[in-house]
């Protein structure tokens, strides 16, 4: 299926991806890095030392898939009192990094390593050229998991918000319902979990989208989950869950 994209929104014609980057009228890359209050920037989020250097406009064509569903509801009176909010975009893993060091042997090759690394540097030490650099040793999200896939744009998870702030339930069956039958997506998850504290049941949406080549030919699976605390409830079903 050929994704129609306007220029105007197209990252593919960016010279260069940012934050401010507009991947659809008025949504920008920074809708997407994040939660409300913890906004953070693509270099923190990409340090080469994690996984190597990211694909920014691979990621943002992916985003372009979710500016589509967030605009989907654009003037819909079913959803007019609500506000759709990013609750999970961009993942960002827990950094922790330990220092490596070897002996190069002399210092036109540890030069020469030094440069290979993120954050490498060389010395003499005691008479050996030494080579310096941190290794990254923190979270690594297991492949296609939910969180690898947030790594690249592909899943993001959403809320739907009433007037006074809280998560409406059955406004977002609705919307899971609405999307299910009206947009494009890898998959759709409506997720439940009551991992609050208090106890109380929260609801949310995961749409997964596929990875998005240049020229916007894509594939789409629509697959449907209800999932309730982790555990899959309904395959191919949406399932309404209610507070007590």
């Amino acid at each position: 299926m050929k994704i129609l994209v306007d220029p105007q929104y197209n990252p593919q014609f960016a010279s260069s991806i940012t934050s401010a980057t507009k991947l659809g009228p008025g949504i920008s890359m920074a809708k997407f890095l994040g939660s409300k209050g913890s906004r953070t920037q693509l270099k923190k989020l990409y340090a080469k030392g994690f996984y190597g250097a990211a694909d920014y406009k691979q990621i943002a064509r992916n985003l372009v898939l979710h500016a589509h569903a967030i605009l989907s509801i654009s003037g819909n009176l079913a959803f007019a009192n609500h506000r759709l909010i990013v609750s999970e975009g961009i993942y960002e893993p827990s950094p922790q990094f330990i220092t490596q060091e070897f002996n190069a042997g002399s210092e036109l090759v540890a030069k020469y390593y030094a440069k290979l690394y993120d954050g490498g540097s060389y010395g003499n030490s005691g008479g050996k050229w030494l080579v310096t650099y941190p290794q990254y040793i923190g979270e690594q999200p297991s492949p296609n998991s939910i969180n690898d896939l947030k790594r690249t744009g592909r899943a993001v998870v959403y809320q739907l918000i009433d007037k006074n702030g809280k998560i409406d339930h059955q406004k977002t069956f609705d919307l899971a319902v609405f999307w299910k039958d009206y947009i494009n997506y890898d998959k759709l998850i409506l997720d439940y979990d009551t991992f609050d504290p208090n106890d109380e049941l929260a609801a949310q949406i995961v749409l997964v989208m596929p990875e998005v080549p240049e020229d916007y030919d894509v594939s789409f699976s629509f697959d449907v989950e209800t999932t309730y605390n982790g555990e899959l409830q309904a395959k191919n079903e949406l399932l309404e869950i209610l507070p007590d």
